[in-house]
């Protein structure tokens, strides 16, 4: 009996050896394959986002042509407009003129000697003359009219037809950026083909895990009215020149607020509607709804705004990177939202993961 409990308990022993000894061979076999397939899925998701900040910043150009172009088309059909009310108006200066010609040519003006010789009075020759004055500056100024109308018209003639010489090569870079983009997102597409089977379903599955995320922090923003934080930013960011002073930034928060409500929407070059939005679309969009103007291009949003120091950053103000190829909207505590790009969803992320690529803030 004894024999057979000690032979049990070195059969035991030697088990748990075999299995001590096996154990490093097995762990280190199946990390080694789940590494691996970590590794590819890394280096494919890298491929596409690389992609992807191109694809970005092609539709930030192609937004800056179409916003250029249509405010282009804005001013031509101003200039439009003006040109037929200055056509009309000089119809009428030209009809004055032409009335007090044909007055003057069948009963010229008295000399002053007339005057005096058929007035009752000096007093009464001096009122007339005055109104013969005041009748002779009046035909002066309908004269400067014409001249004027004249003028203005051959000037917004001219400016028409630069503007629309500068609308054409809008058009023609905003085509030329729309091929770009559809260039990029061939690209990705073939990159995606590339790769294996199991590839392409773990990048899928990883979009839904982030899809999925995006929507329970939708949820949740919306079901707690989307607190956000109102204070500056760590002051460990780089600092950013202010000039003039800055505006309050009322309704900003808001417009953050807003813009949170949308995370799990997917991310659409040129979009600005609920159904997809890119970078400045999303911005546009939000201050939209609280009654802000926010151009739908970070060339032109850059540019409108006063500059704000990074540790005076705070809840709706809107930040850029990549020379301004992308944007987001500060929500405070040193993250923002934001529509990433091509393949993506808005959400939230942190600044910290685009520190190197900061370029600077502004406040509407």
């Amino acid at each position: 009996m004894r024999r057979s409990r000690r032979s049990h308990v070195r059969l035991v022993q030697c088990l748990a050896a075999a299995v001590v000894v096996a154990a490093p061979t097995l762990a280190h076999a199946e990390p080694q394959s789940v590494r691996a397939k970590r590794a590819q899925v890394a280096q494919l998701q890298r491929q596409l986002e690389a992609v992807g900040v191109r694809v970005e910043a092609a539709a930030e150009r192609y937004n800056g042509a179409r916003w250029r172009f249509e405010g282009i088309q804005s001013r031509i059909v101003q200039n439009q407009r003006d040109l037929t009310t200055t056509q009309a108006n000089l119809g009428k200066a030209r009809t004055r003129l032409t009335g007090r010609l044909r007055a003057l040519y069948r009963q010229p003006d008295p000399s002053p000697a007339v005057v005096l010789l058929s007035s009752g009075s000096i007093t009464a020759a001096t009122e007339q003359l005055r109104m013969l004055n005041r009748i002779g500056q009046q035909d002066i100024d309908v004269v400067q009219s014409v001249k004027s109308l004249k003028q203005r018209i051959i000037v917004t003639r001219e400016t028409l037809v630069k503007d629309r010489g500068k609308a054409r090569v809008q058009l023609a870079a905003r085509t030329r950026e729309k091929r770009a983009i559809e260039g990029l997102l061939r690209q990705r597409q073939r990159v995606l083909n590339a790769a294996s089977g199991e590839l392409r379903r773990a990048i899928a599955q990883e979009q839904a895990r982030v899809r999925q995320q995006a929507e329970r922090a939708r949820q949740a923003a919306i079901a707690a009215q989307a607190p956000i934080r109102g204070d500056g930013a760590s002051s460990s960011g780089p600092t950013v020149a202010l000039t003039g002073s800055l505006p309050s930034g009322s309704g900003n928060a808001e417009a953050a607020r807003i813009a949170l409500q949308y995370q799990g929407v997917p991310y659409v070059w040129g979009g600005a509607t609920p159904s997809g939005f890119d970078c400045s679309g999303l911005a546009s969009y939000a201050f939209a709804k609280v009654g802000k103007s926010v151009p739908h291009y970070t060339g032109a949003i850059w540019a409108a705004f006063p500059r704000v120091p990074y540790d005076q950053l705070q809840a709706g103000d809107l930040v850029f990177f990549h020379g301004l190829g992308h944007m987001g909207i500060y929500i405070g505590n040193g993250q923002m939202v934001h529509a990433p790009h091509t393949g993506d969803v808005v959400r939230i992320a942190n600044m910290a993961d685009r520190a190197g690529s900061y370029v600077g803030a502004v406040r509407p």
